[in-house]
């Protein structure tokens, strides 16, 4: 069994798509086709259902998923231990954002990686606070972006201190009560829902919600309700004239990079921790 082969069955299954894959493995769509055909031939099973949308991994696929990432963890894992240098580091690090790309400086961080350590890739994956922890317990991916309390089980970097507004509709009345307001919370747990709930009271009018900040402004743009957002990004949403910003629960939370204890001294999170430290020049 060589190793390519799992890899290019474990990106496959995450991506969906051959030509995603195909991308992030630096190589073409036939050639992931054929290392997954040459995996499901010696091991006589299916593991893709083959549709007009994408791949869907089987029943059985989904069994050796987590078993084919644990393989070439430690696989990588026993490179890097070996490996005397950074740029000799190889590997992915799935990464967690809480927001969008340009606010986490995403662009900048994976050029200095890449310029430091070559060898390692970075999958990059939307998420909520509460969503990004589970995840790296579970070992689905290796460190992301959260908002609020750091768990004592994970390691943490201070980004900076984040202040969030509510937005709503362009066109909404100033008189209007935001306790009477219909509100596009967060979902799942978010530290956000949380502090809605202590300054307005367990009874707000949630009548949908989603974790994803593009989601969120545009059915606030829509006119479906109001949200609470990254101030520093509103403004500009303001500026066009798409939605108004409310104060009135203007409130500040802290942002961190967080990672699992047990992974920080693995040499593709210490190289990804260094990166970060550099980019947002934290002490």
């Amino acid at each position: 069994m060589e190793f390519y082969h799992l890899r290019s069955f474990v990106v496959v299954a995450k991506t969906g798509n051959l030509t995603l894959a195909a991308k992030q493995l630096f190589t073409t769509p036939p050639a992931v086709s054929s290392h997954i055909k040459a995996l499901e031939e010696e091991l006589q099973i299916e593991l893709f259902v083959r549709t007009s949308k994408g791949m869907h991994l089987t029943e059985k696929g989904e069994l050796l998923l987590k078993k084919a990432q644990k393989t070439l963890d430690s696989a990588f894992e026993l490179v890097n231990t070996a490996a005397s240098n950074q740029d000799q580091i190889v590997g992915t690090f799935r990464l967690a954002l809480n927001q969008k790309p340009t606010q986490l400086n995403i662009s900048r961080l994976i050029q200095s990686l890449h310029e430091n350590s070559p060898g390692i890739s970075v999958q990059l994956r939307p998420m909520s606070t509460g969503k990004i922890i589970e995840a790296i317990r579970s070992e689905d991916i290796d460190g992301g972006f959260i908002y609020g309390e750091v768990p004592s089980d994970l390691t943490s970097l201070k980004i900076k201190s984040q202040k969030i507004t509510t937005i709503a509709p362009y066109e909404f009345e100033s008189n209007q009560s935001l306790q009477e307001a219909r509100w596009i919370t967060m979902s799942y747990y978010c530290p956000f829902d949380d502090l809605l709930k202590q300054k307005l009271g367990r009874d707000v009018d949630s009548f949908t919600s989603s974790d994803d900040d593009t989601t969120r402004l545009e059915l606030v743009k829509s006119g479906l309700g109001v949200s609470f957002y990254e101030l520093e990004d509103a403004k500009k949403h303001e500026q066009n004239k798409e939605i108004s910003i409310i104060p009135d629960l203007n409130f500040d939370t802290e942002l961190y990079f967080v990672v699992a204890k047990s992974k920080a001294s693995s040499p593709i999170v210490k190289a990804m921790l260094q990166e970060i430290i550099a980019i947002w020049k934290l002490t």
